[in-house]
């Protein structure tokens, strides 16, 4: 009798733990959802905002590696994109909101892949298999999405790309600024500006071997190119046509502790750094195939517009568009965040 009692018991708690699992996640018009996704010992949050309604939901690919979505999240462009679509924001291993203890040899971008297809197959779990997911991916976040794509039949379950700034192939980057870099540099000398800090730049890429740059190097090009943009060293720059392109909410989900440990100790390791400034996707580019939305910023020293142009000449998408802002820097979405959200809704529809 007790022993049939027992068994009762235990099929109830296995039936009512596989109904909890199975649980339908409801797609509203304004969501406000949070869950983490465990992989290879890491636990990564995803933000999930918007309107679910729309059955679209973008997947952000956060810039690095070491930023948080976060950022992104309370942005005037995010908040716009809210209104008509979903938005996941995704903290990748080690990075932002992230925790867990894993091994440091896996904190790798073909592991951050394998991440982001967990996300993916997540979000299909909750909202349904029929929502379409898109890829979002800024800077870092670009290559992430870049090797997503290439990866085994992943792009099957993904509806298109957009690509903002992304940096898919180290070496052709620090090329691109090199060239971007002594080229404004003529114009900003001839114009008698900030003289201290481009005669800086001027000395310091005349004493590079270009076809030869150490790791500190191409991190000391990736400091003067972030420079430029951080203290507002070119005036054309910062002609914002959308009032609204610096509007921020205030920040509710974010850990500063964990955001402030993890971008710091994620550059303590050599391996991932060494990985990153060796990234080169650039020729398999062809294998995406889904629409793909590119968009690039005319001032982005950081990932020069050069590679925006080989990108769009060389994904194998039939349907693919190619956007640059004549007066934006590398976030380029944060300075016409009017803009930015009519041509990612045009893509969309």
């Amino acid at each position: 009798m007790k022993t049939t009692a027992l068994k009762g018991i235990l099929m109830l708690i296995i039936i009512c733990t596989q109904l909890s699992c199975s649980k339908d996640y409801v797609l509203e018009s304004n969501m406000e959802e949070t869950f983490y996704v465990r992989n290879g010992g890491s636990d990564m949050p995803v933000f999930v905002r918007g309107n679910g309604e729309s059955n679209k939901i973008l997947l952000l690919l956060h810039g690095g590696p070491g930023d948080t979505s976060v950022s992104y999240l309370n942005s005037a462009y995010s908040q716009q994109l809210h209104t008509h679509y979903a938005v996941a924001y995704y903290d990748q291993r080690q990075q932002g909101n992230s925790h867990g203890h894993f091994d440091q040899e896996e904190n790798s971008l073909s592991q951050i892949v394998e991440d982001t297809h967990d996300v993916v197959k997540a979000l299909q779990y909750r909202y349904g298999g029929d929502i379409e997911i898109y890829l979002w991916g800024h800077s870092w976040g670009g290559a992430v999405g870049t090797a997503y794509l290439q990866t085994a039949d992943y792009q099957s379950e993904i509806s298109g790309f957009i690509e903002v700034s992304g940096g898919y192939d180290f070496d052709f980057i620090n090329q691109a600024v090199i060239s971007k870099l002594t080229d404004q540099a003529e114009i900003e000398l001839t114009q008698g500006n900030h003289i201290e800090f481009w005669k800086e730049v001027v000395d310091y890429i005349a004493d590079l071997d270009v076809n030869n740059l150490t790791t500190e190097q191409s991190l000391d090009l990736n400091r003067y190119a972030g420079q430029i943009e951080r203290d507002e060293l070119i005036d054309d720059l910062y002609v914002i046509p959308s009032t609204e392109g610096f509007s921020e909410v205030n920040d509710k989900v974010t850990n500063p502790l964990s955001v402030t440990f993890n971008a710091i100790s994620i550059f303590t390791q050599e391996y991932l750094i060494d990985e990153l400034l060796s990234i080169s996707l650039s020729e398999n580019l062809n294998l995406i195939t889904v629409p793909t939305l590119l968009i690039w910023g005319e001032y982005d020293f950081k990932v020069p517009v050069e590679l925006g142009q080989f990108a769009y000449d060389n994904i194998g998408s039939v349907e693919k568009t190619f956007h640059i802002y004549p007066h934006a820097g590398h976030t380029t979405m944060r300075y016409d965040a009017d803009r930015f959200f009519n041509d990612v809704r045009e893509f969309l529809e």
